[in-house]
């Protein structure tokens, strides 16, 4: 006879941890928020807070040419504004409606992406993250519609991952759009090509599988390589094969070197911030703000389904990982100006999927209430940056503070807990609902001092 003690009977007692928000479940149904998430938070940030509307042209001709992109500089002069008479309007924010329009598609990019790699709980999350991220929201603010390199690259990349997942050819209309992404992504944002490329291969040696989402219908299913293991490289080999063709077609038709050597050195652009890498990497943990905590429970998640997660869950979390590394690194070693604006919108897309990831864990439970306080405590201190700032005369005594700050709170908070499930529901829903409101209602509030300090890209150079 086994005997069993008081505090396995206890164990066995204790209610099981229920799900928090389970109208999350119906996530795929709230299209049209996704809509009102992606127009509202920018369009008021316009209204309220009217941009400077200094035309480009306005220029010196030095700055001008220092677009190296061979459409950055068609992109940054506006010639639309001369087309569609927008000065002769008397709304002043009407000039920058396209760098409005092309933030509005990054949200929905946002979400197609958090809905095709993961499930459209995640997108819905990830929306709802990215819509009112202050850097989002000052990308709406800008004549040069930064925001369309990274919709281009993250639409290339999607692309070929939902062609591996759902297409049962070897050519497809999303192969295409992904070939089309590329070779687009060559010529309108360069110092972009080399992250987007290492994507690709990704996408196509992971070969994510799992819910369709956006394209399908929303159910778990598994799915049989249409042509063999040699399926996946022989779409990779596709895409850069017509994108190849492509660049070198424009080259030649434009009259330029038709062996790119002129692309090249657009590319090494995103490679001379180098030196600025280690201040970069403390620059983007005020970047995140309130989305720090969420990144790094999602990190711990995504890491966790790599090492222990079943196989039909690990080639997605492989993708969303490589991507987030590969955005933080773009970011560290992207040249001053242009590249750097570009990378910062590029590393938008990946991390709102591992911030929402994060809040999914908390979510389903699959994280203790200790690890998520010390993780809100991150964002706080992160999110109230502009207010601690002064506090400190070196940026390393704030960020030990905010470590040791986040240790002791978690550890406190979760041995206090640890016997109730009701008060660690109270705990987790109250983390939840202070980060995404927190990250709601900042978006707003920080645009008036982001103004001041922010400097349009193209006279960042």
């Amino acid at each position: 006879m086994v005997g069993v003690d008081d505090s396995r009977l206890m164990e066995l007692a204790a209610d099981s941890p229920e799900r928090l928000l389970p109208v999350l479940d119906r996530a795929s149904a709230m299209a049209p928020l996704v809509v009102l998430l992606a127009v509202l938070p920018g369009l008021t940030a316009l209204v309220v807070v009217t941009p400077d509307t200094t035309r480009m042209s306005d220029l010196s001709e030095d700055v001008s040419s220092r677009i190296l992109s061979p459409w950055g500089r068609w992109v940054a002069t506006q010639p639309w504004r001369d087309l569609f008479a927008l000065d002769q309007l008397p709304v002043a924010w009407l000039p920058v409606v396209p760098g409005y329009l092309a933030t509005v598609v990054l949200v929905g990019l946002v979400w197609c992406v958090g809905c095709v790699v993961f499930r459209s709980r995640n997108g819905l999350l990830a929306a709802v993250l990215a819509c009112c991220h202050t850097p989002v929201v000052m990308l709406g603010r800008s004549f040069e519609p930064l925001a369309v390199s990274a919709v281009v690259a993250g639409v290339t990349i999607i692309s070929l991952v939902t062609h591996l997942q759902r297409s049962h050819r070897i050519v497809s209309i999303a192969l295409a759009v992904s070939a089309v992404g590329l070779a687009t992504t060559s010529l309108l944002s360069a110092s972009l090509m080399v992250p987007v490329m290492v994507m690709l291969v990704v996408a196509v040696l992971s070969n994510p599988t799992g819910e369709l989402g956006l394209w399908g219908t929303g159910s778990s299913v598994s799915r049989t390589r249409v042509g063999g293991r040699w399926r996946g490289p022989v779409a990779g080999v596709m895409v850069f094969s017509v994108a190849t063709t492509a660049v070198v077609g424009w080259s030649w038709l434009v009259g330029r070197d038709p062996l790119v050597s002129w692309l090249w050195s657009d590319v090494g652009r995103g490679f001379t911030g180098w030196p600025e890498f280690l201040q970069r990497v403390g620059w983007l943990a005020v970047w995140l703000g309130w989305l720090s905590g969420p990144v790094v429970l999602g990190g711990i998640e995504v890491v966790r389904r790599i090492h222990v997660g079943d196989q039909a869950e690990r080639p997605a979390a492989v993708l969303a990982l490589a991507w987030v590394v590969l955005a933080l690194l773009v970011v560290g070693l992207a040249g001053d100006g242009y590249p750097l604006r570009l990378a910062e919108s590029f590393a938008v897309v990946p991390l709102a999927v591992l911030a929402a990831r994060g809040l999914e864990s908390v979510c389903d439970r699959r994280v203790r209430v200790g690890p998520v306080v010390a993780a809100t405590c991150v964002s706080c201190c992160l999110g109230g940056h502009r207010v601690l700032a002064p506090l400190f005369d070196e940026p390393w005594q704030g960020s030990m503070l905010v470590l040791v700050l986040a240790a002791i709170v978690g550890g406190g908070v979760s041995v206090a807990c640890r016997r109730s499930e009701s008060h660690q529901r109270n705990v987790l829903m109250a983390c939840l609902l202070l980060v995404v409101a927190a990250q709601l209602l900042s978006g707003w509030l920080e645009v008036p001092v982001a103004a001041v300090e922010f400097q349009p890209a193209a006279t960042n150079l």
